[in-house]
């Protein structure tokens, strides 16, 4: 039976070799999306009849009205798949399909996506998010703006108990890890955290960072044993999910 497009896709999620098995949950769930969505409408085709001019016909199909970033995340997908099938399951289709796309090129988004701003608008997203009640939102602003932490370094993750790696809370079948605690912070306001992909241990000494001191010295004190995390939802008194602070700060922002 000839290779489909659907069986290499099973074949890369599944295989114990794979590099999508190393990846982080968040990004795996967001690669899932992806891969389904490729699976849903070119899964049927068979490796051998794909080729370069096919690969560029698709780019076509899935830039329709303007979505030139989904296109760019549905072929980076693609490559991925292909170079996995030729290094791991060594099929010349997927050595063809490959090398095709190494050469070629694809326009990307000409909308600049700016990530970094100012101190002047972190102090504006904290004051705003004050106002309409969200606190923990304006003391993760804080600490992510004057420590350069990454998001899930200061509010953590929520992952499937199945997920490898120690749980700081459980709730239902889920696990929260990687956040800031109160715990980090000892009585000479020194936080030390371990952060990034790599978990790197830091040490900051928090009295150079006045507005971090500010929004700490608003947390209730009820709120601040030991093994508590940093920051909380004021909705359900749990670490926030990623997805829903992203969806608050952009609507403070």
């Amino acid at each position: 039976m000839a290779f489909t497009l659907e069986k290499l896709v099973e074949e890369y999620r599944s295989d114990r070799v794979s590099p999508f098995r190393l990846l982080s949950y968040e990004v795996r769930v967001r690669h899932e999306r992806l891969l389904a969505r490729i699976v849903r409408e070119k899964g049927h085709a068979r490796l051998r009849d794909i080729h370069g001019r096919t690969l560029a016909h698709w780019h076509d199909d899935w830039t329709t009205d303007g979505k030139t970033a989904m296109a760019h995340s549905l072929i980076k997908r693609l490559r991925a798949i292909f170079r996995f099938g030729a290094l791991y399951l060594e099929n010349a289709d997927c050595q063809r399909l490959s090398r095709s796309l190494s050469f070629m090129r694809f326009p990307t988004s000409s909308a600049v996506l700016t990530t970094e701003i100012t101190a002047k608008q972190s102090d504006a997203i904290r004051q705003m998010a004050h106002e309409i009640g969200y606190h923990s939102i304006a003391l993760a602003q804080a600490l992510q703006f004057e420590l350069g932490f990454g998001q899930k370094d200061v509010i953590g993750e929520w992952v499937p108990s199945t997920e490898p790696g120690d749980a700081m809370l459980i709730h239902k079948s889920k696990k929260w890890r990687r956040g800031l605690r109160w715990l980090n912070i000892d009585r000479n306001l020194t936080l030390r955290h371990s952060i990034g992909a790599d978990q790197r241990p830091v040490v900051i000494d928090l009295r150079c960072a006045p507005t971090i001191i500010t929004e700490l010295d608003a947390v209730p004190a009820l709120f601040r044993e030991q093994n508590n995390p940093l920051v909380v939802c004021e909705a359900n008194a749990r670490p926030w999910s990623p997805a829903e602070y992203r969806r608050k700060w952009r609507m403070i922002a």
